[in-house]
This record gives structure tokens, sequence and C-alpha cells, in this order.
């Protein structure tokens, strides 16, 4: 089986481009300015904590890991970041200290001559934002389990989820990013078994029409209250948000799982739930940024409304 290599120009993202038969598989690459930015990769133990780094991971763990004192940890990450090898993209109370979560900014390194012949020079196109949609999808795979409401009448309020639907142009957004082999996609929350909560978990739909949503509602930045005339509360801002079109995109820590995190796509009624969906789709950068309170928190409010006057939610914007 041949294999062929080549660079994409994608801005702002380049990739590498293998070839192997009839597969092609895309891979974030950075093209570095010269061979000095490698040479800290030269050290066997500076190579073994970049490669450590191909998740999010903290130096206090690298340095358990690996069996190495801390210091000499930081001292490589340091240099990873001078050289923009590697990212910040989280952080989490230890202890009564801060752990800085790291991780390679992308899985390949290369260099580019100052001339590139036109025949390996490929366009294609490309999501603007795939990477911030880890860890749900990473390296062109989906990373979770999608849980929607049952049709059928469950739970508590007996209700019938109608937000599952909504999911379909979610299942579009994210099918940009993966190569679709990643079967079944779905889960309905009548189905779910304890076994099921671990990984990654995309739940879509309120409380009252998904119980997976249900049971982590209450421990959400951004909730939906059931017992104050069912309105969106947010314990960041301390406000509520009653209009039906109100919905919430929450990303936290999976509580079942603790290496695992859980998106929470959800809406007061239906039209918030649709509201929430074409937020996230269209204003996702904004969307993962943070809450305006509070920016280490991944919280968002947002409102829908019908831009063209046909009934349907078609436009979204982002409250808090």
């Amino acid at each position: 089986m041949s294999s062929d290599t080549f660079i994409l120009n994608m801005p702002p993202e380049k990739h590498f481009l293998l070839s192997s038969g009839k597969k092609q598989t895309a891979i974030p690459i950075s093209l570095l300015d010269s061979p000095e930015a490698l040479k800290n990769l030269t050290s066997g133990l500076g190579w073994k904590i970049l490669q450590e780094l191909a998740e999010p991971s903290c130096p206090m763990d690298i340095a358990k890991r690996l069996g190495v004192h801390e210091q000499k940890v930081y001292y490589y990450i340091n240099k990873f970041r001078a050289a923009k090898l590697i990212r910040e993209v989280k952080r989490e109370r230890r202890h009564g200290t801060t752990a800085v979560f790291y991780q390679a900014k992308d899985y390949a390194f290369g260099f580019r001559m100052a001339k590139t012949p036109e025949s390996q020079e490929l366009k294609i196109s490309s999501p603007k934002h795939g990477r911030i949609m880890e860890p749900f999808v990473s390296r062109g795979k989906l990373n979770a389990k999608i849980i929607v409401g049952s049709p059928d009448p469950h739970g508590p309020w007996k209700a019938r989820s109608s937000d599952s639907c909504c999911a379909i142009d979610f299942a579009l957004f994210l099918g940009a990013f993966t190569d679709g082999t990643a079967t079944p996609n779905y889960r309905l929350d009548t189905e779910v078994r304890e076994k099921d909560l671990k990984g990654n978990l995309i739940l879509i739909g309120g409380p009252t029409a998904n119980m997976i949503t249900n049971k982590i509602n209450p421990k959400l930045p951004v909730f939906i209250d059931l017992k104050h005339d069912v309105k969106i509360f947010s314990t960041l801002s301390r406000k509520s948000y009653g209009e039906d079109e109100n919905g919430l995109v929450v990303s936290v820590e999976n509580p079942w799982d603790k290496d695992s995190r859980i998106l929470v796509v959800a809406g007061k009624r239906f039209q918030g739930t649709r509201a929430a969906i074409i937020a996230l789709i269209t204003k996702s950068e904004r969307i993962f940024s943070g809450n305006k309170y509070d920016k280490s928190v991944t919280a968002k409010v947002v409102r829908g409304y019908d831009m063209d006057g046909d009934g349907i939610i078609d436009s979204a914007d982002i409250l808090e």
C-alpha cells in the first residue's frame, strides 16, 4: 500500500494530509519557523513530555506518570509554550491550588520550504473551528455519546421529546469534523444505563424531556429551574430568563466519569433548544469562550429569534 503526504493550505489551520490507498486523513500540523524550535524535542525527556500532551494533562500528573521531578516537567512546558507548541486548555482546583492543563496545539510538526511546487498545493474546504469541539470530537472521530429524549411519554412529566429533531442539525454540524465511522451515535434517555454514563456525553433537550439532562441539571452553573415557573437561572449572573425562546449551552466535568465532560444543549421549551443549537453551530467560538461573568466557566444563555417571520426560530444571540 503506497503512502503520500501533502501540506494543505487551510487558513487559519494547516493540515498534514496522509493519503494511503483510498483513505485520506487530515491531521492538524504546526509549521515551524526554524529547526531551533525543535531543539527541546531532541531530549528524550522533552519528547516524552510532549507525547504526554497529546491529550490534556497538567505538569503534576505528567511528572507522576514519567517518574520525574515536577520542576523538570515545568522546564519543558515553558519551552514548549514559548515555541507555541502547546496551549492551555483548562484549569481545575486541586487541594487549594489551581492545576493548569496543557495540550499539544497540533498532532504533527514540520517545516515548509520557501517555494512549494503547485502540484503539491491542495485546497479543500474545512470547518473553521473544528478543534473547538474537543474533547467531544477528537482526531476526526466522534468521541461522545449523543443522548436525546424519547419521543414516547416518559419521566415524571410524561413528556414526549420533540427536541431530538434539533439534534439532526447538530449532527450535520458534527459530521463536518468527523469521518462518519462511529455508529451508533446516539441513545434515547430511556435506553441509558449506568455504564452508558461513562465517557463524554452530549445531552440534547431540557430536564422535563431528557431524563439524563434532568439528573445533571441541578449541578449546572446555568440550569433550568423547574420549581419557579420553569425558567433558566444563571448562578454566575444571578439572573433569570423566562422566555420560551431562551436556551443554554453548558460544558462541565462528567460527575459519573471525572476524566470526561458533558455538553448540555437545552432550552426552556423546544424553541429554546432550537436556539441553543443554532447558537452552538453559528457562534461556536464564542460559545466555548466562557461566560462573561466568569471566563473559566463554559456556560452560555441564548435567545432565539424568528427573523423571517415564518414561525420558526432561525437565529440566536448570546445573552451571557
